[in-house]
Parts: C-alpha cells; sequence; structure tokens
C-alpha cells in the first residue's frame, strides 16, 4: 500500500483527507481499541509511519489523516517480522526507539525445521480442517508419508506445509496419503505434448483440443 492509505489503514482519515476519501474512517487502531492489534511484517513498514507507531504506542492517542484531534486508544499490539530488527536498526531501515518500544516481551519462534516435533502434529491438523472446509473426509497418513514430511527443510515454514496438506486433501483419492502423494505435481512441457506454463488462453485452448484429437 502507498504510505498515505497504509497510514489510513492503522489511524483512520477523515472526510476528504485525500481522493477517494468520501466518509471519514476509523483505523485499525480504534477498531482494536480495547482489545488486541496484531501487525504482521511490522519490519517492512515505513520509517515514515514507524514515528507515528511510535507516538501511538507511547501516547496511546491517535489521529486521524486529515483530523485535527486526538483519540484516545486502549489496547494491546503484538507486532511481528522474518526480519531480525536488531540489524534492521543498525542498517538505519527500523527506529531504534520503535525497536525497543515493541521488544518488551519477545517471543521467537523457531523455523519449523529446528522443531520437528511439530511437523506431524500440524500436518494432521491441517488434513482435518481442510476437510471440514471442503466437506470431504480427511486423509491419513502412511509411515512413509511421515518419513518425508520429517526429512523436509520446511523453506517456506509452516505455510509451506499448509499448502502441501490443502493440495494432498483436495487431491486424495483413496483418503490415504502416501510419500509418492507429497511429490511436487508435474508440469508439463512442450516436449511432453503438453504445453508450458505461463501460457496464454488461445494456447491453453489449443493444447485442449490437440489431446481430444488424439484420444
Amino acid at each position: 500500500l502507498p504510505d498515505h492509505l497504509l497510514e489510513s489503514e492503522l489511524f483512520g482519515h477523515e472526510k476528504g483527507a485525500f481522493t477517494g476519501a468520501i466518509a471519514a474512517k476509523p483505523g485499525l487502531f480504534e477498531l482494536a481499541n480495547g482489545g488486541t492489534l496484531f501487525l504482521d511484517e511490522i519490519g517492512h513498514l515505513p520509517l515514515g509511519l514507524q514515528g507515528k507507531l511510535l507516538r501511538a504506542l507511547e501516547e496511546r492517542v491517535v489521529r486521524r489523516v486529515g483530523g485535527t484531534k486526538n483519540i484516545a486508544v486502549d489496547l494491546r499490539v503484538i507486532a511481528a517480522s522474518h526480519v531480525d530488527l536488531a540489524a534492521a536498526v543498525k542498517r538505519g531501515e527500523f527506529r531504534e526507539d520503535l525497536f525497543y518500544r515493541l521488544n518488551v516481551v519477545p517471543i521467537e519462534l523457531p523455523a519449523l525445521r529446528q522443531r520437528r516435533d511439530d511437523i506431524l502434529p500440524l500436518a494432521r491438523h491441517f488434513l482435518d480442517k481442510f476437510a471440514t472446509d471442503y466437506g470431504i473426509p480427511a486423509p491419513t497418513l502412511t509411515a512413509g508419508a511421515e518419513r518425508e514430511l520429517m526429512q523436509r527443510q520446511w523453506g517456506g515454514n509452516v505455510r509451506e506445509l499448509r499448502n502441501l496438506m490443502e493440495r494432498c486433501t483436495l487431491l486424495s483419492v483413496d483418503g490415504v496419503l502416501d510419500r509418492d502423494d507429497l511429490a511436487e505435481p508435474a508440469r508439463a512441457s512442450s516436449q511432453e505434448g503438453g504445453i508450458a506454463f505461463p501460457c496464454t488462453i488461445a494456447e491453453l485452448q489449443k493444447a485442449a483440443a490437440r489431446e481430444m484429437l488424439s484420444l
């Protein structure tokens, strides 16, 4: 988001504050008043907005974009980042005062590959979740599939595991997932008689027509 729109999302705006602001709108700080506001990837917040966030945390007040009055807020703020904020401070990419204001109760969540005892419980949780979401039976994991899950490095952490379990839930045929079912789907190529991706709709239609004619 552009800086002014991000500021509006956090702190709100008044009618006419900028082009498209046809009505006043409360920001996330106001909406979370009395509760909890979770700010993900705080390390990517622009420097200009970091100062305004620090003021909101220190003084517990916000001012809408285009507004003239302070609005008191009382909430808990949880911030997360995959960026090393201490290193970002040294590089001049993150305000030191904001870092120490946020760093009250730090919680370090290790990468999934560093907490392998969580892999199988998370995998089963996601299988159950997606089976419920799609209204289908939850697949079960064979011993081979479990070994495969435990051996992977999970560069994408929990998100990678989640996406894999969703795909396996949707593509499961007999309700049992073996090691081969966890493999990445094969990509079609023009050398194999298919089509290389990305492609246009027209190319996809031609490839489908050729396949039908060859049957």
